[in-house]
């Protein structure tokens, strides 16, 4: 078999797309698989490739804003110079029905001036692998710092933010305020309604915690039928104001299985320098003077 013949034969055998550019970057040179692909994208078979100028294409999704298109156009421009020995660059190229992510690579052909090989690696496996990882690693924080039952804030997360928002509030001087909530006598709904109903009490209070709060507010379970919204850049006045509406929200609020309940509510603002559990105490205190003044009420600290 002639040389030629040979070298094409193996060139047409490989999976990765291959073509060669001069200087310039006109197409000298298509495998089949780089012949085939463009048929897969909507080009017609008799497409011509040789002679056509591969920078064009990336020229073109620069003029368009495309991040991608401008590094690729900038990186083989630098090897074509002899700037850089090789560049390689990872992208995606998604189809309407499916998602696709290749490894774009150009270097100089060995032995041959004024020609470079570019090739473009199907990597979208990994790529798939890597996205499922990480999808993974996301819902395993997720579930890390939710409450199961809830699904608010569990413990550990609101410790968590209480230190990077107090941190913050010592910096910038901003206002910072808690608002503590116990549900009223839900031992007695335990009691007499069950463990069962219990919980979907627990449930639907979140869902009216969770819909009521500000976006930069965080609200979570801070443990058995207690409750703590964390509100940064937010007066003592401005959190007793929110406290009073969730107090009333509740009160009308008709919950599955037992109808109406109450709930008391401590608010308490940080003060400059104290620590985060005298911070959290005073709330606590304020609450529980809620509950030794009769319940269903919002008692400042």
């Amino acid at each position: 078999m002639q040389t030629g013949k040979l070298a094409n034969a193996v060139l047409d055998s490989i999976e990765s797309q291959i073509a060669v550019i001069d200087r310039t970057g006109v197409i000298c040179h298509v495998n089949q698989a780089w012949i085939d692909f463009g048929r897969s994208n909507g080009l017609d078979d008799d497409h011509v490739w040789v002679g056509t100028n591969y920078l064009s294409a990336c020229l073109l999704a620069k003029q368009h804003g495309d991040k991608d298109g401008s590094e690729v156009l900038e990186g083989l421009t630098r090897v074509l110079k002899g700037e850089l020995p090789v560049f390689s660059y990872e992208y995606p190229c998604h189809s309407p029905t499916e998602k696709r992510w290749f490894m774009m690579r150009i270097l100089p052909v060995r032995g041959v001036q004024e020609a470079f090989v570019v090739m473009h690696h199907v990597i979208t496996g990994r790529k798939l692998a890597e996205e499922r990882v990480e999808q993974q690693n996301l819902e395993l924080a997720r579930l890390a710092t939710t409450d199961k039952l809830t699904q608010l804030l569990n413990r550990l997360r609101l410790d968590e933010l209480l230190e990077i928002e107090v941190e913050r509030a010592n910096r910038y001087r901003h206002p910072l305020s808690i608002i503590m909530i116990d549900i009223d006598f839900f031992k007695g709904i335990n009691d007499m309604f069950g463990h069962r109903v219990g919980d979907q009490v627990l449930i639907s209070f979140a869902d009216l915690l969770r819909t009521r709060v500000r976006r930069i507010d965080s609200v979570g379970r801070w443990g058995g039928e207690e409750f703590l919204v964390l509100m940064p850049d937010s007066t003592q006045y401005a959190a007793g104001q929110l406290a009073e509406k969730l107090r009333e929200a509740t009160a009308d609020h008709v919950f599955p299985g037992i109808g109406a309940i109450t709930c008391s509510f401590g608010v308490a603002q940080y003060q400059g320098g104290q620590s985060i559990s005298d911070f959290v105490e005073r709330a606590d205190s304020a609450l529980y003077q809620a509950k030794r003044d009769g319940r269903n009420r919002v008692c400042l600290a």
